[in-house]
């Protein structure tokens, strides 16, 4: 029998099983994740006639075998897990590995494992995520989802990959419990410049020390809005927003009424002087010869040095009056009358010692105890109340002054002016007042325009007993105001609102407030709902120096765990990451919660690392499971199963299983497809080449046949 014709036969063998092959690549063209196959060609065992010879020493050469190839076949399929191209799809479960790696399947509960590279998953009607076929797709749960309310924010999207993998099962009716909020995260600039859009009406005062005015416990009205409240006067505005920037010892005067001061003059021709408010005055007249009288030239030598005294001198008759209506900015030298020395000649009925005191010094200190006696204050009702008393006093000089019966009384009003009033005290005599603000300035102290021309809105020629009263115009203070809502531990929203008013150069308070019937630790009794006496300051750039108090404990009184802590991260000292306070408008950039309700899973989606991450109806996020990747150490040996599932063999090595883009384990995409790797140009193309080796070994056959036919007719 001739040995080709049976190479032959193995050649076209070979071929058809290359073109079963190349076949099946092609019919998998449009199969998802499938991995195209090639056949290895090798050579049968030869057979040797002669074996090959070394050279001889005798100089006869070597020679080669004699040896005769017996045909063709194929040892192997050989899968080749190049990556296919990767395809968009409209399924948020559908998977694709970008990468080494395959999903980990199985068709048993996980007793029994296999593999695929296909990710075209669904639910079912358990909430087993599966292929296709039906197999359950393995990774790793969280189990913790009750404690949810604990988790830091990593802890939402961390899923431990160290532990045992298993079904992934996803209940579709998932409620997330709902978390108390803790933690109130700001980031805001309050305004540290001389000019602010953002401002209110400073708090009214009453006319009456004996009430809650001294800010200590501040009053508040039906709505819960504050009252009553003293202010530190230099933190406070105009009502342009231009910030009085009241610096120590500057003030303001006020006149209550004109001094006034009333004597005889004697007529002499001596030299005549006297002294008033540290002005000499002195003139020397003979009426005789110059035809003035006395009173004329002491009048005249009075007026002759106004500017420095204030004091304007008349003639009442045959007496000589004085006038000052304390109009003038400046120091002590131009207010009331004060004979600072007797007189002499003319003025010698003018004693050392005489005063009229009707204007008074108000001057600002930044001490927390301010001497009241010499005028200083340091709030808006240390200086109502200096404004109250000095005018009663005036008033009724004679009256031992009492509060509550005070017949001037000094208020600010709710729309934050210095309001006074001069009530009829009920008595037979009409007394009207006459108000003049001006300001205070020395050597050493500036005027404070600003200050003085709100103040100067009480001036009045005469503020009538009985009559309408007199007001300032509006004094303000800088605030912000910004809000949040807050869950408690069933889930219910409450708002939390955060009020900043200026006390201070570089200081700030504030007050939460949270509606009824909730209460705040540490707020008063009568309005339990809002706290007092939050204090921040700041550094000279603008960082904040310090904040109290950094937690706050809030009772929604709902049936929810109470007291609920919340941290306020307002910043770090010297930081700029929370508040601050530069010459810039307030704004609140960012304010945020770390609490939220309860909610239904909506919807879901893959991550890059495979973690199914969970959209529930309160805003949350959170990973519920994670698909497990397998690699091997020789992924052609392993065993296909059909329906694109592998099983692993002796020669694939263990599965070591893990998370995505570790361990030269490939990310995977959500919502994607890897498609076949196979090339149809190439396939076609190797089509060829096999159809023309099986037509090549077909013509071995057939001539083979022939020289049969030859040996067969030679015995004819």
């Amino acid at each position: 029998m001739l040995r080709s014709l049976w190479s032959g036969v193995s050649g076209m063998q070979a071929h058809q099983i290359a073109l079963d092959i190349e076949s099946n690549n092609i019919a998998n063209v449009n199969t998802v994740g499938f991995k195209y196959s090639r056949a290895s060609f090798v050579d049968m065992l030869s057979q040797t006639k002669l074996i090959a010879t070394a050279p001889y020493k005798t100089g006869l050469g070597g020679q080669n075998d004699f040896s005769v190839g017996l045909g063709v076949g194929i040892n192997a399929t050989t899968k080749v897990f190049s990556q296919g191209s990767t395809q968009n799809t409209d399924v948020k479960t559908d998977m694709a590995i970008e990468g080494e790696g395959f999903f980990v399947i199985s068709p048993d509960k996980g007793i029994t494992l296999n593999y695929t590279r296909d990710g075209s998953f669904l639910f079912d009607a358990d909430g087993n995520l599966v292929t296709t076929g039906g197999y359950v797709v393995q990774g790793w749960l969280k189990d913790d989802l009750k404690n949810a309310s604990k988790m830091s924010e990593q802890e939402f999207y961390h899923i431990d990959s160290t532990g045992p993998i298993r079904n992934i099962q996803i209940d579709p009716n998932m409620v997330m419990p709902a978390r108390s909020s803790t933690n109130i995260k700001l980031r805001a600039n309050l305004n540290a410049g001389r000019h602010t859009d953002q401002n209110a009406n400073i708090y009214a005062l009453d006319s009456t020390t004996k009430t809650p005015a001294d800010g200590i416990n501040p009053l508040y009205d039906s709505a819960g809005n504050l009252t009553q409240m003293q202010e530190d006067m230099g933190a406070l505005f105009n009502q342009d927003g231009d910030a009085f920037g009241l610096t120590e010892n500057q003030g303001i005067w006020v006149s209550y009424k004109n001094a006034q001061m009333i004597n005889s003059v004697v007529p002499t021709k001596e030299n005549s002087s006297i002294t008033i408010n540290g002005a000499k005055v002195s003139f020397s007249n003979d009426s005789a010869m110059s035809g003035i009288s006395t009173l004329v030239a002491a009048q005249n030598a009075i007026n002759g040095v106004r500017d420095k005294t204030g004091i304007e001198a008349y003639m009442e008759g045959k007496l000589l009056k004085l006038v000052n209506r304390n109009e003038m900015d400046g120091d002590e030298k131009t207010k009331n009358i004060i004979i600072t020395k007797g007189g002499t000649g003319a003025f010698e009925n003018f004693v050392e010692g005489d005063s009229d005191i009707t204007s008074f010094r108000y001057r600002y200190t930044k001490s927390e105890s301010p001497d009241s006696s010499t005028g200083q204050f340091r709030t808006t009702e240390e200086l109502r109340r200096l404004l109250q008393y000095d005018a009663n006093m005036i008033k009724d000089p004679d009256k031992e002054y009492n509060d509550s019966t005070a017949s001037v009384s000094v208020t600010i009003n709710k729309f934050g002016m210095f309001e006074m009033l001069n009530q009829d005290n009920g008595d037979e005599e009409v007394q009207n007042m006459s108000i003049f603000v001006a300001s205070y300035g020395s050597d050493q102290v500036s005027t404070n325009v600003l200050f003085r021309n709100t103040m100067r809105g009480l001036n009045t020629a005469s503020l009538l007993e009985g009559g309408a009263s007199v007001s300032t115009t509006r004094l303000s203070h800088a605030t912000h105001t910004t809000t949040i809502e807050l869950f408690d531990s069933l889930g219910s929203k409450h708002t939390i609102r955060f009020e900043f008013v200026k006390t201070g150069s570089a200081e700030w308070s504030f007050r939460a407030i949270v509606p009824e019937p909730s209460v705040i630790y540490g707020a008063s009794a009568t309005r339990p709902n809002i706290f007092e006496g939050g204090r921040l300051r700041f550094n000279s750039d603008g960082s904040l120096a310090g904040m109290n108090p950094p937690i706050l404990q809030f009772d929604p009184k709902n049936g929810s765990i109470a007291p609920q802590r919340l941290s306020l991260s307002f910043g770090s000292t010297g930081g700029f990451g929370g508040l601050t306070s530069v010459d810039k408008q307030s704004e609140t950039y960012a304010i945020e919660q770390d609490g939220y309700g309860a909610g239904d899973l909506v919807d879901i989606r893959f991550d890059s690392v495979g973690s199914l991450l969970g959209s529930f109806s309160n805003g949350r996020t959170l990973a519920l499971a994670q698909v497990a990747l397998a690699n091997f150490a020789n992924n052609t040996g392993l065993q296909a199963e059909g329906g694109n599932v592998f099983s692993s063999t002796g020669n694939s090595g263990q599965a070591m299983i893990g998370a995505a883009n570790t361990g030269r384990r490939g990310g995977v995409s959500g919502s994607k497809l890897e498609m076949s790797n196979v090339d149809l140009s190439r396939s076609l193309t190797q089509l060829i080449v096999v159809q023309r080796g099986f037509q090549a070994n077909s013509k071995a056959v057939t001539t083979s046949d022939q020289i049969l036919n030859t040996l067969l007719n030679l015995k004819q």
